[in-house]
Formats: structure tokens, C-alpha cells, sequence
């Protein structure tokens, strides 16, 4: 019996379950994109691994009978109202990320309001429902006024991005503002070509300010009004809820990324939602695959850019240059408008692209740089062609073309030639698959396994109630104090009042001078003399 008792002990023991140190977590995923979704799914199912209990407001429930302690707040009526957006390769090229935004405002003001109405989630926060949390998990994107609700239950906050942070976040935190430099994607949309020339970077400077100043002076209070109206006026402003963030997990690595600066309390994650047991493929498209001896060519802009956004022109001359090649073609398209298409092209709706990935006749991927593509791309060792659109896409794939293994297009100027060539170089050219692939090394070899690092991050903000320490200052100066802009306006108004007070002396001394040698009395002083 004795011998017993001490095995089930030695095996609680070296189990991951840690009795007594589990917690209720209380996730918010607002966004309707399952490339976001994706990311944070697997950060949750392995916390609830871990023995903690969580309650996630998503768009894309898991639907899992089997998990416990895992309940799911289904949002997906939001999915509806992505349909009423303008068609966003139409956009690219006339508004920046500032000008996106303010185009969706009244459809996420629509939709934060109507999560706060969601009734399984109004009993969480009903003043009665005595419900309790020791942590929220925050996505930090468009819908600040769900970070009321760490006020509202008086748990600490971590923050979660899909992507690189948007300059009001990095702004909130303290976090330096990099105008012009390759990590600051929002500028991107509307100036897809990089320039250094004096003005853009002018333009830069006026664009990111104007954003951070909306977002704080206007955004903000609208949101803020929006947690009041349900969570009552005496929760704390939504700027101090922001900058006073416990950590903030951000999907971004090194080697995939363009280097830049951050507080502590940016910690870094990535390439979650990579999978290392892949689902066979279809039957039928496993075969054709198999039989694409040549290689196969796979395409998918992804899943909030869709392919049948595409003006007509630029399919028909994708149709043709595709038609000329010697390869399989695997085209996801999302509807059945596409016409005249070739004998080797493929066209469906839906495909698992990790395993199409995964697959070893595979050439090159042509997709729109979305982060989440690329982080499956470099897994798989597979080389890329980028058209992308918004965000932080063109970023991505200007990254994957710096360390060549990819090559960029316009997608508001596709042309066959070009798209011919571009498939015909990336896909017959070995190089570029080996740096692929040395990229792929490059981004496996970490000191640490990231997925476990931020479930320690979690269970530390957790165990410590915060991380207070993690706060730089920086996040509680004033715009002008960390630019030390209040430097350079005191040295220039000195500048400008020397040299008035010089040009002034010097005005003097010259009409003084003038005045002498005009003056005929001065001239007869001189002569007795």
C-alpha cells in the first residue's frame, strides 16, 4: 500500500498539474480573423493544460467537448459585418493604416457593443455575479474598452498581439516612436515603396503623430464612454489601464523581423500556431501533388484578403502566366467566378495550407505577406513571392526579400510579365530555397521554447499579482519629454535669440558706422587733428 501511495505522489509530482496554483483566467480575442485567432488558441489550450481554468471570448470557438475548465464566449456574429468593408486592394495606394482604421470605426463600435450585450459574457461582469479572475488576457488591437475589465474584476493584465505593435500601443507603453524606420508598418498601405527622400520622411513624422493623437484624444474617450455605459463611470481611464499593462506578448522574431527597440515588458512570441503533427491531405489532392513530379505552385492571399478581390485584369494575366508554366498550380479562390483556366492550375475554395506546405514537390508560395503565412513558410523551407495589401504585410515581405528569399510585386499592378518571371526565377532558382532553408535553421535555434516562455511569463504576472517592474518611465512622460523635444525647442529658441540679438548689434554698428563717415563735423575733427 505504502508503495503505491508513493508512486501516484511521484507522479503528481512530475506532472505538469500544479494544485493549488491554479488560476481563472479570463481571455478577450474581439477580432473576427482567424489568422489572429490562431495565435492565441494555442497560448489558452496550453494554459489550460497547465490545470488553469479560462473563460475565452473569441470569434472562433475550438468547440472541444473533451477540454475542461474551457469555456468558450461565442462572438462570431461579427463575422457578418466584414462583408460591408470596402474591398481593401482597392484602398491600398489611397490611405495609410490611420485611414483604415477610421473607415471601420462605426463597424467596430458596432461590434465592441454588441460583445458587451453578449448575455453569457454580461453575467461575468454584472455587478452581482460575484465572479472572480486572477487574469486577463488582452488582445491589443482595436477594441481598448475590454481592458475595463481588469478594473472591473481587479486582476492584473497581460496583452496579446498577432502581429508588431501599432505606434499607439508602442506609444501607451513608452516604447520609442520610429517614424521612418522598415519596423513601422503603418505607413506602408500607402507608400508600398520605401523612400528616404526628405519629405516622405516629413510625411512619416506628421502621419504616425496624427494617428497617436487620434487615437488618444479621440479613439480612446470613445471607448472609454462605450465600458462606462456598461461597467459603470468609476472605472479607471482607459490611458492609465493602457501604459499600466502588466507584459504584453508580441508575435515577432528576430529573424523574421526588422530589429528593433522595445521596454521589458514586450515579450516576444512566435510561430504558435505552427503545427508539428499536420493532418494528412485530402485524398484527392494528395494525389495530385504526389503526381506534380515538376513541382506545384501554391497561391492564397490569405484570409481577409481574398483572391476574387483581385480587379480583372490582373486574373486574366495571372491566368496567363500561370498557364505558361511547366508546374502544378494550387489556387485558392474563394469563389466560382474565375473563367478560362488552364489545364495545370487547381482552383479551391479552401486548402489546409500547412500541409500543403508541408509537402515536398512544393516550389514556391505566392501569398500576401501576412505574418502568420510567413512564420509557416520559413518553417517548411518554402520560398516566397509577397503581393501584399495592408498592415503589416508589406513589411513581412520586404523582410523575406532583404535576406533573399522572396521577391515583392505590386498587387495594384500585376502584369503577366512580371508575375511570369518573378514565379519562373523564385521557383527555378536553388538558391533561394537554400537561404530558405538556412532561414529556417536560423529561426529554429532559440535558447528557449517560446510557447513555454510565455506560459512562464503568464504564471509569474499571475503569482506576482503584476509586473510593475517591468514599467519603464517613459510611459509616463509627456510626448515632447521623450523626444526631448522640450531640449530642441530650448536650444533653437536660444539660437534664434542670439542670432536675432547678433544681427541686431551687428544693425547697430553698421548705421553707427554709416553715420560716422556721412557726417561732415567728424570729417573736419579728423582734418584739425
Amino acid at each position: 500500500m505504502s508503495c503505491r501511495v508513493i508512486f501516484i505522489v511521484f507522479m503528481l509530482l512530475a506532472s505538469d498539474w500544479h494544485f493549488g496554483d491554479a488560476a481563472r483566467i479570463l481571455a478577450v480575442f474581439p477580432t473576427a480573423s482567424i489568422s489572429h485567432q490562431i495565435v492565441f488558441r494555442k497560448l489558452t489550450l496550453e494554459l489550460n493544460k497547465r490545470g488553469h481554468e479560462l473563460v475565452v471570448v473569441t470569434p472562433d470557438p475550438v468547440n472541444d467537448p473533451t477540454l475542461k475548465n474551457y469555456t468558450e464566449i461565442d462572438v462570431s456574429f461579427q463575422y457578418n459585418d466584414k462583408d460591408s468593408l470596402p474591398n481593401i486592394i482597392g484602398m491600398r495606394g489611397k490611405v495609410d493604416w490611420f485611414g483604415w482604421l477610421k473607415v471601420q470605426v462605426p463597424m467596430i463600435t458596432r461590434q465592441v457593443t454588441k460583445i458587451f450585450e453578449q448575455p453569457d459574457l454580461k453575467k461575468l461582469y454584472h455587478p452581482n455575479s460575484g465572479e472572480k479572475f486572477d487574469l486577463i488576457l488582452m488582445q491589443m488591437f482595436f477594441t481598448p474598452a475590454f481592458m475595463s475589465f481588469a478594473a472591473r474584476f481587479k486582476a492584473p493584465m497581460i496583452g496579446i498581439h498577432s502581429a508588431s505593435l501599432q505606434t499607439s500601443m508602442q506609444y501607451a507603453i513608452g516604447n520609442p516612436i520610429l517614424h521612418s524606420d522598415p519596423s513601422n508598418w503603418q505607413l506602408d498601405m500607402k507608400f508600398p515603396e520605401s523612400s528616404w527622400i526628405p519629405w516622405r520622411r516629413l510625411d512619416n513624422f506628421i502621419q504616425s503623430w496624427r494617428f497617436i493623437h487620434y487615437h488618444r484624444t479621440v479613439y480612446l474617450p470613445k471607448q472609454q464612454k462605450i465600458a462606462e455605459k456598461y461597467l459603470g463611470i468609476d472605472i479607471p481611464d482607459l490611458h492609465d489601464l493602457e501604459k499600466n499593462i502588466s507584459l504584453i506578448f508580441v508575435n515577432q522574431q528576430g529573424p523574421i523581423s526588422f530589429a528593433k527597440p522595445n521596454v521589458p515588458k514586450v515579450i516576444d512570441i512566435g510561430g504558435f500556431h505552427v503545427t508539428n503533427k499536420i493532418k494528412p491531405l485530402p485524398k484527392d489532392l494528395k494525389k495530385v501533388l504526389d503526381e506534380a513530379t515538376q513541382g506545384f505552385v501554391y497561391m492564397s492571399l490569405g484570409s481577409n484578403v481574398h483572391s476574387k478581390m483581385l480587379p480583372e485584369k490582373a486574373r486574366k494575366d495571372i491566368v496567363t502566366a500561370f498557364s505558361k508554366l511547366p508546374y502544378k498550380v494550387i489556387w485558392k479562390f474563394e469563389d466560382d467566378t474565375l473563367t478560362n483556366i488552364p489545364e495545370n492550375v487547381i482552383i479551391l475554395k479552401w486548402t489546409p495550407q500547412q500541409a500543403v506546405l508541408a509537402h515536398p514537390n512544393i516550389k514556391v508560395f505566392i501569398y500576401q505577406g501576412g505574418l502568420q503565412s510567413t512564420e509557416e513558410a520559413v518553417t517548411n523551407g518554402v520560398p516566397l513571392i509577397g503581393l501584399p495589401v495592408m498592415s503589416d504585410q508589406d513589411m513581412n515581405v520586404r523582410k523575406m526579400e532583404s535576406v533573399g528569399v522572396a521577391k515583392k510585386l505590386e498587387i495594384t499592378n500585376i502584369n503577366e510579365k512580371d508575375f511570369f518571371e518573378a514565379v519562373r526565377t523564385v521557383a527555378g532558382d536553388d538558391r533561394y530555397k537554400q537561404r530558405m532553408l538556412n532561414l529556417r535553421s536560423l529561426l529554429k535555434d532559440k535558447p528557449y521554447d517560446m510557447l513555454e516562455n510565455a506560459v512562464w511569463w503568464t504564471e509569474h504576472v499571475i503569482r506576482h499579482r503584476g509586473a510593475p517592474y517591468l514599467h519603464s518611465t517613459t510611459a509616463d512622460q509627456p510626448w515632447y519629454q521623450r523626444q526631448d523635444m522640450d531640449i530642441v525647442a530650448f536650444l533653437s529658441a536660444t539660437f534664434v535669440i542670439l542670432s536675432i540679438l547678433s544681427l541686431f548689434i551687428l544693425y547697430k554698428y553698421v548705421i553707427y558706422s554709416l553715420r560716422i563717415d556721412s557726417d561732415p563735423t567728424v570729417e573736419k575733427s579728423k582734418k584739425r587733428n
